[in-house]
């Protein structure tokens, strides 16, 4: 654990109680040595993590109390021997805390409220040991942790609550999370350990009709600005990643106030194309704040399997993608260009919190597209995939059905997943269904700064800004959590309005994603597959699901599809038997190269910034059985052939802008509608005259309408006319 504490390493023994703590010094560094001890030696403390309002716990609370030390975690000790079961309630930070009570032969195991500190324990296979960690590689060394990576945890998509929001799985069979907001209570007399609940989120408040939209802005505006002034102690350099996106530019501009500090942001295709690139420019810029834009530089170095299995242990998740790739390398990027710097501000949480994902929500969930106010469609669809739930009784393996009907995937493996609960205001389900979102973000942005020895921050996970958002009044959540609409609003007096009006974009999906999606592939299957064979072993050593010749054929059939629309799946799966083999072997990745895969690149100055994404598209252009559809500018639809020219194989049709492939369609009945679109018939005729399944024919409808791909007839000036597509009865090759 090196690279989470470079600066120091102290042990403390007392009877069958260990404590080992490796710092990363950021406050106090010459004086903030860890273990604390009180002077009587009753209590011993660890914390890993801040405790961002220490000075005024040290000024009200532990006034009478001679502290050794200017370290803000050294209150825990104090705190505990003054509230005991409760050292954590009066504590605003991010940690993970070890208190060893030597008169009372107890340990307490403790989170902060968000989880945003990791801490996982494991009771050892004969129950003699109880074994903590920051991370998980950590108990893998004791010889008494079992080492076999979960599949079915790893397997189970359903991850649908309306009340009950979770946290991730460890991944492996036998560790437990410390949860967020709660304490383990270990009992070194019996061993017996529990586990206790100390912060949930606060209900809503009731109507008294007294607050107003303008007075809850303005309360979120200053308990804002003062989260971040708070995240800025340290005796060290700080830095913000800057995407572009409004969440880190709020906390660049008030972070500006108080101090110059670098800004570090991701180069990409995708970043580029959406904009994100010069708009964390011109927000650094707005600011007089360095910014560099980082990109993969695979002329000097490419990226190979090495750098993503190092990612990946380092990250200990199996639903790593290319954002771990990149951040993590911007990671080591900054710690390169500022070797002092030890501190990374972040704008996660922001989108769970405060609605970002309404539109997302929308378009990926909505069975009618229709509904004009985006709140109230939020809720249909939480309605409606609840419904779902209950109705058929699946959900486990949702993500993994076909390839279990192909046996690619063990159908051993398939059974029951939880259903969902009854149906609550938006906001509940919105938050519980992305609570786990949530914390895959803190799981990740940890281990990625922690790689290279910094500590990431989030001001938006400031429990007191939680609690606002949460104790919000439903008469208000319409006008104030629809897009994000009370950040935008706090934001509105402190960032240039092309900044603070910016639709969310995401991080690298949208019309470039498969650059990224193609180097993926090619990383999975560099060097003869050599990550896709690691991960076959894997599954073979701890009795996974995977058939190797299955899930062989399964690689090439991902890698025959130029848009790389199935990478998610196979990346996840490889990544889970890599994370089982490495596990079960204990064959550690190679070192850190001596150069890193990313560069900065010099963008040109541009003075205004492209929205994110594109604009809503208007009500009066959402299809109905009645419109007549016709083809977007530039749009066809191909076919593409693999493995030869043999003309007799049958190809796979795809969307393509211009000669650029865009997207694959895979359902013949979806190429029938299509070839049947004429600038005549109307989308009821031709599905009732077709005779195509309804309901599965207007989903793939209103997705080519939201992309684009197909528009409604006089909606929008100069499209071209409908491309002639062949019946798939009468195919023909067209590209």
């Amino acid at each position: 654990m090196h690279h989470r504490g470079p600066d120091e390493t102290r042990l403390m023994l007392w009877q069958n109680t260990g404590f080992i703590f490796k710092r990363l010094s950021i406050v106090d560094i010459a004086g903030g040595h860890q273990p604390f001890e009180t002077p009587d030696g009753r209590v011993v403390a660890m914390v890993n993590g801040e405790i961002f309002n220490h000075e005024e716990i040290r000024r009200t609370l532990l006034a009478e109390t001679p502290l050794q030390t200017r370290s803000d975690c050294e209150v825990i000790p104090y705190l505990y021997l003054k509230r005991r079961l409760g050292p954590f309630d009066p504590a605003n930070g991010m940690f993970a805390a070890a208190i060893l009570d030597r008169s009372e032969r107890r340990v307490l195991l403790g989170r902060d409220r968000l989880g945003v500190k990791p801490l996982f324990y494991c009771v050892t296979q004969d129950g003699s040991t109880l074994v903590f960690a920051s991370e998980l590689k950590v108990l893998f060394q004791h010889p008494g942790v079992p080492r076999d990576f979960d599949w079915s945890s790893a397997l189970n998509r359903d991850g649908f609550r309306t009340t009950s929001p979770r946290e991730l799985p460890s991944g492996f069979a036998g560790i437990e999370r410390v949860p967020a907001g709660s304490l383990v209570d270990v009992s070194l007399r019996d061993g017996s350990i529990r586990t206790l609940r100390y912060w949930q989120l606060p209900a809503h408040l009731p109507d008294d009709g007294c607050e107003t939209e303008a007075d809850w802005v303005d309360r979120y505006q200053a308990l804002l600005e003062e989260s971040v002034r708070m995240r800025l102690m340290a005796d060290t350099q700080f830095g913000v990643f800057l995407s572009g996106g409004i969440d880190s530019a709020i906390i660049t501009a008030i972070a500006a106030k108080q101090a110059s500090f670098p800004t570090f942001s991701v180069l990409s295709q995708s970043t580029l194309g959406n904009g994100d690139a010069h708009a964390s420019q011109l927000v650094a810029r707005t600011f007089g704040l360095p910014n560099y834009q980082v990109a993969f530089d695979e002329a000097r170095r490419p990226v190979t399997p090495d750098d993503w299995r190092r990612v990946l242990w380092s990250c200990e998740l199996w639903n790593m993608t290319a954002e771990q790739l990149y951040k993590y390398y911007l990671h080591g990027f900054a710690k390169e260009r500022y070797p002092d710097l030890n501190v990374i501000l972040l704008g996660q949480g922001s989108d769970e919190m405060n609605g970002g994902y309404t539109d997302w929500t929308i378009q990926t969930l909505s069975r009618n597209r229709t509904e004009s106010d985006r709140w109230a469609a939020v809720g249909e669809c939480f309605s409606a995939l609840e419904a779902e739930h209950n109705s058929n009784r699946r959900g486990f393996f949702r993500g993994y059905g076909d390839l279990i009907d192909r046996r690619i995937i063990d159908r051993e493996f398939a059974c029951r997943g939880a259903l969902a609960e009854s149906a609550h205001p938006v906001w509940d389900q919105y938050f519980g269904y992305y609570r786990e979102n949530l914390d895959y973000h803190l799981w990740h942005e940890d281990r990625t700064a922690a790689a290279h020895s910094i500590e990431n921050r989030v001001p938006f996970m400031d429990y007191r800004l939680v609690e606002l958002v949460a104790r919000t009044p439903l008469r208000l959540h319409r006008a104030l959590f629809s897009d994000k609409a009370i950040l935008r609003r706090a934001a509105a007096s402190w960032l240039p309005p092309e900044i603070a009006s910016r639709p969310k974009g995401p991080f690298f999906y949208g019309p470039h994603q498969h650059h990224t999606f193609r180097m993926v592939y090619q990383l999975l299957t560099q060097n003869s597959g050599e990550l896709v064979e690691q991960a076959i072993a894997g599954s073979r050593l701890t009795n996974g699901p995977l058939d190797p010749a299955r899930f062989r054929e399964y690689v090439a059939e991902v890698g025959s599809d130029p848009r790389f629309e199935d990478i998610h799946r196979l990346m996840f799966l490889v990544n889970m038997g890599v994370l089982a083999e490495i596990s079960a072997t204990c064959r550690a990745t190679s070192a850190e190269p001596p150069t890193l895969p990313v560069s900065e690149i010099a963008l040109p100055p541009q003075e205004s910034v492209s929205p994110a994404m594109p604009a809503s598209r208007r009500s009066g252009d959402e299809p109905t059985d009645s419109t007549i559809l016709t083809f977007g500018e530039r749009i066809r639809v191909v076919e593409v052939r693999f493995g030869g020219n043999n003309v007799e194989a049958p190809g796979k049709w795809y969307f393509a802008l211009g000669d650029q492939i865009e997207s694959r369609i895979d359902s013949p009945g979806w190429l029938q509608f299509l070839s049947m679109i004429d600038g005549k018939q109307s989308v009821g005729a031709i599905i009732a005259a077709g005779r195509l399944n309804r309901a599965r024919t207007w989903k793939l409808v209103r997705d080519a309408v939201r992309n684009n791909y197909l528009v409604v007839q006089g909606a929008y000036a100069g499209r071209n006319p409908a491309p002639r597509v062949p019946h798939p009865d009468r195919r023909k090759s067209v590209s």
